[in-house]
């Protein structure tokens, strides 16, 4: 008896053991097959925003959720309506900004994605609760899109005739066309100049000489002039019925299209007629310069559009609808020597969020050579000017590698489709300006703008007339202003597509940071 009661003893102990270890083989089974569930469906919910994100479909509430049912459809019932994720998105300006829930706007620069996973299978015990549910993080940076708030317009729109001279370089960027755009009167260049883009007369004739070139298509409303040696990227279009003038020495890349006749400076090809005629002059074009085809007398040959001036009113409301913080401006209208260290100056490169500052106040603004300015832009910044304005030996760097908008804005405050140069006197960029990449800046005004003495600036100029000299360059960089369409359908041949572009979304960019954390509350 004894024995029997001993080996029931043993018996239990070792069922007991085994059942024991069962028990908790299978906790451990439940935990670790709920914690693989809940972690994928963690991550799932981060590649679901980013699709949404890619396909500029954000949602509005900055939330998306999945049911297990929508993931695996035999689920029917309760088990069905259960979350599979939760996935929101939040957004900042720099990297000093604190989150913010929702969608990303203008001027964010990263993105952050957190994810609750639910596993489908969840622990069988209370033990194996800890992997039911699982929390991910993304950290992205966010790539801007075209602005959609505003079309960016030509590298140099000017109303009326332009100056172009003395060494100018007009180079593109990143596959933006650097065009020029006049609206009124003839393009006339003397010397050394080069637009790696088109160069469009909407309502006048274009004559370039000597060393004047163009990467893309030379358009005129009226008639062309190329003399000297040159090189035309693109099309030769002359849309008026006078004479175009092409010297043999131009080297042409796309056809010559032109409504009148066409001189060859001369030289001719005989085409069996009596003495020479205007074929022989076409037919010298196209041997000597490469185009083709050359057309003349060509009816069907169409003008560029004539662009309106876009009136850019200032309403402070307006920028501060888009995320702009609007200041008025205190310090001196002579940024020199003797201010430039003063409290509104060095306030420049501390703002983190995007800043109008509004110097209508001052009847002329001037940053003097003697200031030496630097400012260190950590953010987009807008400068609001009176009509007299100088811009002297001013420098601005960025702060880390984000793209900056620098603005300088003299408002037009009569809509009526052109310049108002009342009160006009000029905005005076000279003395070597420099942007560095990845700043960009547009000039805007209704008054002429002057450039001049070693200019080295990236972005883009609107100005009633705008004029270049003195070994200027400028990489097209369209930046646009917020809530103003600038391209408004003036452009090369193939329409408004030269000068403006589809608006584009942003989107995600370079993964910064991908981790675990505590599924939040």
């Amino acid at each position: 008896m004894i024995a029997v009661i001993g080996l029931l003893a043993v018996t239990s102990m070792i069922t007991m053991t085994v059942t024991g270890a069962t028990v908790q083989a299978l906790s451990y089974t439940s935990l670790t097959r709920a914690g693989v569930q809940s972690n994928a469906a963690a991550e799932a919910g981060v590649d679901a925003m980013l699709a949404q994100l890619f396909a500029d479909a954000c949602p509005a509430t900055g939330e998306l959720a999945a049911t297990q049912g929508s993931v695996d459809p035999s689920l029917t019932g309760p088990a069905a309506d259960e979350p599979f994720f939760v996935a929101t998105v939040a957004q900042r300006i720099s990297t000093s900004a604190s989150w913010t829930a929702g969608c990303p706007v203008g001027a964010t620069t990263q993105i952050r994605i957190q994810s609750t996973g639910f596993a489908t299978d969840i622990g069988v015990a209370e033990s194996a609760s800890a992997g039911d549910t699982s929390a991910v993080q993304a950290v992205y940076e966010w790539t801007p899109g075209a602005n959609s708030a505003a079309v960016t317009g030509a590298a140099v729109f000017s109303y009326g005739t332009p100056g172009l001279s003395n060494s100018l370089e007009l180079l593109s960027f990143n596959g933006n066309s650097a065009n020029v755009i006049v609206a009124e009167g003839n393009i006339v260049c003397s010397n050394s100049v080069y637009v790696e883009g088109d160069i469009v007369a909407a309502n006048g004739n274009i004559s370039l000489n000597n060393t004047c070139s163009a990467g893309g298509n030379v358009w005129a409303s009226g008639t062309v002039s190329l003399q000297g040696n040159k090189t035309i990227g693109g099309d030769v279009i002359a849309a008026g019925p006078g004479l175009t003038t092409i010297d043999p020495s131009t080297t042409i890349g796309g056809g010559v299209y032109a409504r009148g006749e066409i001189d060859s400076w001369g030289q001719r090809c005989s085409t069996g007629a009596t003495g020479w005629d205007a074929a022989g002059d076409a037919c010298s074009v196209a041997r000597n310069t490469g185009a083709d085809p050359v057309f003349y007398n060509r009816l069907d040959v169409e003008a560029p559009t004539k662009p309106l001036w876009v009136d850019v009113d200032f309403v402070a409301a307006d920028w501060v609808s888009r995320g702009w913080t609007v200041r008025t401006w205190t310090g001196a209208c002579l940024i020199d020597n003797k201010t430039s260290k003063d409290a509104p100056v060095a306030a420049l490169s501390t703002y983190t969020t995007p800043t109008v500052i509004d110097a209508r106040g001052c009847s002329s603004f001037t940053i003097s050579t003697s200031a030496k300015l630097t400012i260190n832009m950590k953010t987009d910044l807008t400068f609001i000017l009176p009509k007299t304005a100088n811009i002297e030996d001013f420098t601005a760097v960025s702060s880390g590698s984000v793209d900056r908008a620098l603005r300088f804005i003299t408002p037009d405050t009569v809509a009526d489709g052109k310049p108002t140069l009342t009160g006009c006197g000029r905005i005076d960029i000279n003395n070597q300006n420099e942007l560095e990449a990845p700043i960009a800046v547009i000039v805007y005004s209704p008054c002429a703008i002057y450039n001049s003495n070693q200019l080295t600036w990236r972005g883009q100029y609107y100005g009633s007339t705008v004029t270049f000299s003195n070994n200027s360059e400028l990489t097209y960089v369209p930046i646009g202003i917020p809530g103003f369409d600038l391209g408004n359908g003036a452009g090369g041949p193939g329409g408004a597509g030269a000068v403006g572009g589809t608006p584009t979304a942003g989107t995600p960019g370079a993964l910064l940071e991908y981790t675990d954390i505590d599924v939040p509350a």
